[in-house]
């Protein structure tokens, strides 16, 4: 799955502010399943009852992920050791926080060069696909905070239903949430977002 820079911004756009409900690693079949709560506004202008979507990053070559008991910002606080297989139970512990910055796939390694030497788990297929695409994660309270980072090859989206969802829909329904939101369309005051300028293009 070739990103491109255009791509990789109206994908950002749509993840911004998205609820991580919960993370789920196969390692056998080298995928990484995220569920996220998502600001959407659907063709119709209509905010669905139900914004979830599942993301199945597929051919994971590397999944890495940094929890701290300390501030995110903190250069000293160590990470603390678990498996893998319980990163769902970690990130659940946050109580679904949303992810912000804008910034989330294909990033670079500024942000992750900050904390990719204090390593909760290192999960490394040791094969050479699988790293074509990085997305960047995170949850935090005042005194924890986790990063995740997951190298892959490309993604599937699925309803909670698991109908599955065309990349140019996901993007289409993002970028008319955030418009809403800039508009201050009354259906979108149930995400509390109160923007102080407008920066969708």
């Amino acid at each position: 799955m070739n990103i491109n820079e255009q791509l990789r911004d109206q994908i950002d756009l749509a993840f911004n502010e998205a609820t991580l409900l919960g993370i789920e690693f196969k390692k056998e079949k080298s995928i990484v399943a995220c569920t996220f709560d998502l600001i959407t506004m659907n063709k119709n202008g209509e905010v669905p009852k139900d914004k979830r979507l599942l993301f199945i990053f597929k051919s994971v070559g590397r999944f890495v992920a940094s929890l701290r008991n300390a501030r995110w910002d903190d250069s000293t606080a160590k990470a603390e050791i678990f498996d893998y297989h319980n990163i769902g139970e970690v990130v659940q512990k946050f109580g679904a926080r949303s992810i912000y910055g804008w910034e989330f796939i294909n990033r670079g390694n500024e942000i992750y060069d900050t904390w990719k030497d204090r390593l909760s788990f290192d999960f490394n297929s040791n094969h050479t696909s699988g790293l074509t695409n990085t997305i960047d994660l995170f949850q935090e309270n005042y005194n924890k905070h986790i990063d995740i980072r997951i190298w892959f090859d490309s993604f599937d989206i699925l309803t909670p239903n698991y109908e599955s969802v065309e990349l140019e829909e996901f993007l289409e329904n993002g970028k008319r949430g955030w418009e809403a939101i800039y508009s201050n369309n009354p259906r979108m005051q149930s995400f509390g977002i109160f923007p102080g300028s407008n920066d969708i293009e």
